[in-house]
């Protein structure tokens, strides 16, 4: 039972640590929390259907997704919160509880309130490893989410606009001064948070349903990840995602799963009175 509840919080925690390097690259990058990133899992669940409901093969639907959220987030970076980008921390949360409320409520007027079925992507028949059984979808989303981490790892580390944006994002006055155009980094990190949200959710909308508040949720976990491992840590994101959906799960098999939330938030005070600056991560101190 333990092993088949680890694998099942490894393929969520995979999930929570994409929405936690998403709403990280954010928060690092402008000093504001994405509370509208659930909402990007949401709209990217809604556009999948959408495009295979036109009759577009189910493969080019997910990477036409994945690329349509990316420009998604480019244009809400570009039009909105470039606007904001001298706001107090206060102002712009508001600012993205606001965008929340309006594609919730956008996705209702469009899509309808009711739940809709997701295509699977995986095939579905278990397989047996070790007396667990494990489906496609499990290994499936923990491989595409380890993929997508080392790919991300190796831009941030290795390309000449990945270095541009890590400077950037940890001193943007410093990084103007030595001709890094900073307004830039913040465009690509929207435009990169936005489709790892896709991701996350096309991966999601399967194991449940698309609905308006299917994000609303997960985000949450995502922000808790986030903060388990450190914010602003892809490696602590990434630590802090699957930690949270193992003890998730796990804590839900063994006790009860109407529990599954309790345990998951009981777990982030219980790292956070410890080790308050999160697992990873040094203290990060926020000016509201």
């Amino acid at each position: 039972m333990f092993g088949q509840q680890l694998v099942n919080g490894l393929t969520m925690g995979s999930i929570y640590a994409l929405i936690a390097i998403g709403v990280s690259m954010i928060y690092k990058s402008l000093g504001m929390l994405n509370v509208a990133h659930g909402d990007t899992i949401m709209l990217s669940a809604f556009v999948a259907l959408t495009l295979y409901d036109l009759g577009i093969p189910l493969v080019l639907t997910l990477l036409l997704t994945f690329v349509l959220m990316g420009l998604f987030g480019l244009l809400l970076e570009r039009f909105i919160y470039r606007k904001l980008e001298y706001s107090s921390f206060t102002n712009l949360l508001i600012a993205t509880i606001g965008m929340s409320i309006v594609f919730r409520n956008g996705s209702i007027l469009i899509w309808g309130a009711e739940p809709r079925l997701f295509p699977q992507i995986f095939d579905t028949t278990p397989i047996d490893v070790a007396g667990l059984k494990i489906l496609p979808q499990n290994i499936g989303i923990i491989c595409i989410s380890l993929v997508l981490v080392g790919v991300l790892q190796l831009f941030f580390y290795r390309t000449k606009t990945g270095k541009q944006m890590r400077a950037a994002a940890t001193d943007a006055e410093g990084a103007a001064m030595i001709g890094i155009d900073v307004n830039k980094t913040r465009f690509l990190t929207f435009g990169i948070s936005a489709a790892l949200g896709a991701v996350a959710g096309v991966l999601l909308a399967p194991m449940s349903y698309a609905s308006s508040n299917m994000g609303a949720l997960v985000v949450l976990k995502g922000f808790a990840a986030a903060i388990l491992g450190g914010f602003g840590s892809i490696t602590g994101a990434v630590v802090g995602g699957l930690l949270l959906g193992s003890i998730e799960a796990v804590g839900a098999g063994y006790i009860s799963s109407a529990y599954r939330d309790v345990i998951a938030f009981v777990t982030l005070f219980v790292v956070l009175y410890f080790k308050p600056s999160g697992l990873l991560a040094k203290r990060i101190e926020q000016k509201l």
